[in-house]
């Protein structure tokens, strides 16, 4: 794990831990796991994501991912979100018909957290203390 990211003109350290639920938090993800985690890394390699952790629970995903601090938390769970959900209800017609006939496999929203080599705490305190 690469705790900094260089680009052309700045260094970065931008992590996100994401949490979601698939629509009506049904309990098909034991079902679909390894489908989930194959569509979570080719979306990860399309959009330059570095996945950190991953864990499935059958009714909710825990994600944690690396990025550029050119992608939104939004955009990313966006793109994970909508590329997985588009391709899972292809591959298993059948839990779509079940459980999902209103269209989508996860529901709108979603938690997403950042992390990093500083508190909060020594942020306030350099800002404070430093002479501007």
């Amino acid at each position: 794990m690469e705790e900094y990211r260089s680009h052309a003109h700045s260094v970065s350290s931008c992590k996100y831990y994401f949490v979601w639920c698939p629509k009506y938090r049904h309990p098909v993800l034991d079902v679909v796991e390894a489908d989930v985690r194959e569509l979570f890394a080719e979306t990860a390699d399309h959009f330059g994501y570095e996945i950190l952790a991953l864990e499935i629970a059958n009714d909710h995903v825990h994600l944690f991912v690396q990025t550029d601090p050119k992608h939104s938390p939004a955009d990313i769970a966006r793109q994970f979100k909508s590329y997985s959900g588009k391709h899972l209800l292809e591959r298993y017609p059948e839990i779509r018909e079940t459980y999902f006939w209103g269209g989508g496999s996860w529901k709108v929203g979603y938690y997403v957290g950042t992390t990093g080599v500083v508190s909060e705490e020594v942020v306030e305190r350099y800002i404070e203390e430093t002479e501007h």
